[in-house]
């Protein structure tokens, strides 16, 4: 059951990624500026950029989000909906060890 709920969760986790990075791209490209002009303007480096773009899923949150406000985008726009329910931090589950 484990494997399934890891490998569920890998699949979630790709199929955001690779919208969050479609979304960038789109931006991007309405902003029509390349990518060694975005990674110049937001201080990341072109690689990142690429990786983002691809929808790589260990692309660093922050570095991400920072890219994403410099394209004026926020978590919403590029997701397309807010979450259903975000569970209260009292309902979530304790940590494992």
């Amino acid at each position: 059951m484990t494997m399934t709920l890891s490998t569920d969760l890998e699949n979630r986790a790709r199929t955001l990624s690779a919208q969050f990075g479609a979304g960038i791209r789109k931006r991007r490209t309405v902003a029509r500026m390349t990518q060694d002009e975005l990674a110049l303007a937001t201080g990341v480096g072109r690689r990142f950029l690429i990786d983002l773009e691809a929808g790589k899923p260990s692309c660093r949150l922050g570095l991400s989000l920072l890219v994403a406000e410099a394209l004026g985008l926020s978590l919403i726009d590029l997701l397309g909906k807010a979450p259903a329910h975000v569970p209260p931090a009292d309902d979530l589950p304790p940590p494992s060890s």
